[in-house]
């Protein structure tokens, strides 16, 4: 498969020059120039095709790429029951962590609800996609940064997790053995980092362009947005042959997201929809009105389908 001609725009990346605060020093004012005599207005030429743009507003995608309604670890014996301010949690419920793409922070909501609490990690730039590892780790995709931060569930300080060459990365997942993927979009791959400290291997795909959103289904196969090519892939656990998920029409695919009866939900960014994949086959799209460009999907582990 040839890959996509169209140029990807790249985040621009706030620098150090960029947020300083220093005032510039005034021009001299230029002398007033003569009006120009008025020109005949031209004709209007034809309108010109309308070409595909590329589809990478991530941008829009900032506070919505949040993936992180995930199982939270227990808390140790002897400590005080509930999460330490601004860490993520080490005792029951499931909060929402939401990455703030244009303030480069992470934001924590209770689960009992209440005020947003920022979490304690520093140096971010642009963050994206998340997962939550049942032990409380919160790993965070650092996307201009080019790296993936981990900060642990018992308060510990924040890490980055050792990869090679990554560029933009953005959805992550963790399978059932504690395994890392990341979607690195940039370098149109999926990357594994073993648990156990392995060296970090890329996934055997076929034709990516830019992966977005990736998720495990109840098998262990890995569903990757393959979004420059409008699917969603699937990688069976097995090592299996690549196939595309059956769906009609995706435009853009982002986050994916299972429900616990196994049907596959995708933000399909540019439809402004979310299109639901029940597991006997079919297609339908998830009655929600005034969705613009969505991408990011967490769906609690209690509820049934929509």
């Amino acid at each position: 498969m040839s890959r996509p001609t169209t140029t990807r725009p790249i985040p621009s990346i706030p620098s150090a020059s960029s947020t300083s605060s220093t005032s510039s020093t005034p021009s001299t004012p230029s002398t007033p120039s003569t009006p120009s005599t008025p020109s005949t207005p031209s004709t209007p030429s034809a309108p010109k095709q309308r070409r595909r743009q590329p589809r990478w507003r991530l941008a829009a995608m900032a506070a919505a790429l949040l993936l992180c309604a995930a199982p939270a670890a227990s808390a140790a014996p002897g400590t005080a029951p509930g999460p330490a301010e601004g860490r993520p949690p080490a005792h029951g419920g499931a909060p929402l962590y939401i990455s703030d793409y244009s303030d480069n922070t992470v934001l924590r909501l209770p689960p009992g609800g209440g005020a947003p609490v920022m979490v304690a990690v520093t140096g971010l730039i642009r963050p994206t996609g998340m997962v939550l590892a049942p032990s409380g780790d919160l790993h965070i995709s650092d996307t201009g940064n080019n790296r993936v931060v981990r900060v642990p569930g018992d308060g510990g300080p924040q890490s980055v997790v050792p990869t090679t060459g990554l560029s933009r990365p953005i959805g992550l997942a963790l399978n059932a053995d504690g395994d890392l993927y990341i979607a690195d979009s940039f370098n149109d791959r999926v990357v594994k980092v073993p648990a156990d400290g392995g060296p970090q291997t890329t996934v055997p795909t076929t034709g990516l362009s830019q992966p977005t959103g990736l998720a495990f289904g109840r098998g262990g196969d890995l569903f990757v947005s393959d979004s420059g090519n409008d699917r969603v892939v699937r990688l069976p656990a097995g090592g299996g042959p690549q196939r595309t998920v059956p769906a009609v029409g995706l435009n853009s695919p982002y986050g994916l997201a299972f429900d616990p009866a196994g049907a596959l939900y995708v933000a399909d960014f540019n439809n402004d929809r979310v299109v639901k994949l029940p597991v006997r086959g079919g297609q339908r799209t998830v009655p929600v009105a005034g969705l613009r460009t969505p991408a990011g999907l967490a769906i609690p582990s209690e509820r049934a389908g929509y």
